[in-house]
């Protein structure tokens, strides 16, 4: 691991980010990645299931950044990259991996990892602690994903061993987090961009109130997504799931 930051494993935990906050509520905030085996209660974004059996990796980070919950905001996208980076660096190619908003990673247009980010605000208007959870589908996928769903061994027919893609992953994270200047998110936004799933492309928008089509047009200063309707209008969205268009490009 890097100097300085500590991991715990388990064989199997409810989940990673429970296991964190649970860390974080004692006073320990860190830096430690914690790993399962399996977990029983994996979430992904909203609340959803995430499908957590042996062989692929299953970790979470907690630390103590010194930042507003208004800088957090570059965080899903820091480490989109990171993850992105790490299947690159296990083997694939660069253009086979690509990032698809908000935090998901794609191994050949078909979804590899989910990350989920969690945070809690101290009483000094800095954030307390800041946990980053992420599931990286190494060995297996669930087959009944909304989006479709791999893993590095299906699309390599290689086996990475978890402690592996663990070091890489926080090597990478490590890096990012210590060159990332608080506050600048366009060189962040840049470089996740020209990595990024559907750009320029018709995409189905689900959002809580509706879905529809729209062409994605990139990120707005602070992470949302640029949009284009039929209409012509553009507009901004914060939160929504992004799939393939039904109707073509």
């Amino acid at each position: 691991m890097p100097h300085g930051v500590g991991a715990r494993f388990f064989n199997s935990l409810d989940s990673t980010n429970i296991k964190a906050t649970e860390l974080a509520t004692t006073g320990d905030k860190g830096p430690v990645w914690l790993v399962a085996g399996t977990q029983d209660a994996g979430r992904g974004r909203q609340g959803r299931v995430w499908t957590s059996k042996p062989g692929n990796l299953y970790t979470s980070l907690l630390f103590a950044p010194h930042i507003k919950p208004v800088d957090a905001g570059a965080l899903p996208f820091i480490t989109a990259l990171v993850v992105r980076e790490t299947f690159v660096g296990l083997g694939l190619e660069n253009e086979q991996v690509q990032c698809k908003w908000p935090n998901d990673i794609l191994i050949n247009h078909k979804k590899a990892s989910g990350i989920l980010i969690e945070s809690s605000a101290g009483s000094n208007g800095y954030l307390d602690h800041v946990i980053i959870g992420i599931g990286m589908n190494l060995l297996h996928s669930p087959t009944d994903a909304a989006f479709k769903a791999t893993s590095f061994f299906e699309e390599t027919k290689k086996t990475v061993e978890v402690r592996d893609a663990l070091q890489l992953l926080a090597h990478n994270m490590k890096k990012r987090l210590d060159s990332w200047i608080v506050g600048q998110f366009e060189s962040i936004g840049r470089e996740w961009t020209e990595n990024a799933w559907g750009l320029g492309e018709k995409r189905e928008i689900r959002t809580t109130r509706d879905t529809f089509e729209g062409t994605l047009l990139g990120l707005d200063s602070h992470g949302g997504l640029k949009i284009s309707v039929p209409t012509g209008e553009e507009q901004t969205i914060y939160a929504a799931d992004i799939f393939p268009s039904l109707s073509g490009n």
